[in-house]
């Protein structure tokens, strides 16, 4: 009867033990909803780049948006969450300006440059009722760009600069 006995005991706290375990993933699952509902859709990332420098590293608010060809575009991640009201609001990026592209004969070339950058970018307003895209624009002369492009915006639509005709890749952007 002893064994018995503890053996009851063990199953009541094993009882309580799953509801208890229970109680907290429904109290997780509710908080995570409501936090959910109040926060701001997550973006993506992408840029275009209108220098000859391959931009390397290139991160937004810390996050990763990967490597920049030379005139090209490139990097695609995930941005940080669109900004709330009107704004101004701004990013920080911070980048390593690589090797130069060289249209003359298409290929970068290895000089060791190697120079790291970094920019408070104000993000363009007004900003899109339904922001989707962190779009960021480099340019030639060192500065940088970034707007908001609206869900279902393509982004190749809003291209400042074509790629130079002298570019190997020319057609295909």
């Amino acid at each position: 009867t002893e064994r018995s006995t503890i053996g009851m005991m063990g199953n009541k706290y094993l009882w309580w033990s799953a509801l208890a375990v229970i109680a907290l993933l429904v109290v997780g699952v509710g908080c995570s909803r409501a936090m959910a509902r109040g926060k701001t859709p997550i973006m993506s990332l992408f840029a275009f780049n209108y220098s000859p420098y391959y931009l390397d590293d290139v991160r937004v608010d810390g996050q990763f948006l990967g490597g920049i060809g030379g005139y090209t575009n490139g990097g695609s991640g995930m941005a940080p969450r669109a900004p709330r009201g009107k704004g101004p609001h701004s990013v920080r990026v911070r980048w390593i300006e690589a090797n130069r592209y060289d249209l003359a004969t298409n290929r970068y070339l290895d000089e060791g440059h190697r120079v790291p950058r970094e920019a408070v970018v104000p993000l363009k307003t007004p900003y899109p009722p339904n922001p989707a895209t962190l779009l960021l624009h480099f340019y030639a002369d060192g500065h940088v760009e970034a707007e908001l492009l609206d869900k279902g915006v393509n982004k190749w639509d809003v291209r400042r600069m074509p790629v130079p005709k002298e570019h190997k890749d020319h057609d295909q952007y």
